[in-house]
């Protein structure tokens, strides 16, 4: 397997939402089907539930809801740990050199400096995706669109060109894509 050296110096955002401090009421309320927060994301409905703003960068949580066959390619988060709830649904999760299978009540822990991927196995499944500290979930926004509505986007394949700025701009988040090694 090869992997791709990356720069992990936190970003200027992550930095910006870990030194912001409260100067009021902290608390915040925001539930499920919330189209202003949610995104088309790589095949998937993505709710950001709290983010690094709400929570002053200490972690942001996020509900996903994706379709069979959905496989992010494996990748390391250099800068978060990252939790898997699955509420709906099973998934196949692979972390380090294990796969887990994981239904419906399964919490799966993503440590970082860790490669990760997961298959989405049923039909539909849904889960909460935990990040600490915050910051990642800028990545899901810097590459998805608003969600028009409630529902799964249609299945489409990601644009050449989408991939290769993903490539370019993964270090800025503390992400590493690890490559399949070249024969």
């Amino acid at each position: 397997m090869q992997t791709i050296d990356l720069d992990v110096s936190p970003s200027a955002a992550m930095q910006a939402a870990a030194n912001v401090r409260p100067t009021g009421s902290v608390a915040f309320e925001r539930g499920r089907q919330s189209l202003d927060h949610s995104v088309w994301y790589n095949g998937s409905l993505m709710t950001f539930l709290a983010t690094a703003e709400d929570t002053h960068g200490q972690f942001a949580l996020i509900e996903l809801a994706g379709r069979k066959g959905n496989v992010p390619p494996p990748h390391i988060h250099h800068w978060e740990d990252e939790i898997f709830y699955v509420l709906e649904g099973e998934l196949a999760v692979s972390v380090g050199d294990r796969t887990m299978r994981a239904v419906p009540g399964t919490m799966v822990f993503l440590p970082r400096n860790v490669q990760h991927s997961f298959t989405i196995e049923s039909e539909q499944a849904r889960m909460l995706v935990l990040l600490t500290p915050a910051g990642f979930e800028g990545w899901f926004r810097e590459f998805s669109v608003p969600a028009p509505a409630m529902t799964l986007p249609t299945v489409t394949e990601v644009a050449y060109g989408d991939v290769q700025r993903m490539l370019e701009v993964a270090p800025h988040y503390g992400l590493e894509f690890v490559l399949p090694e070249r024969q």
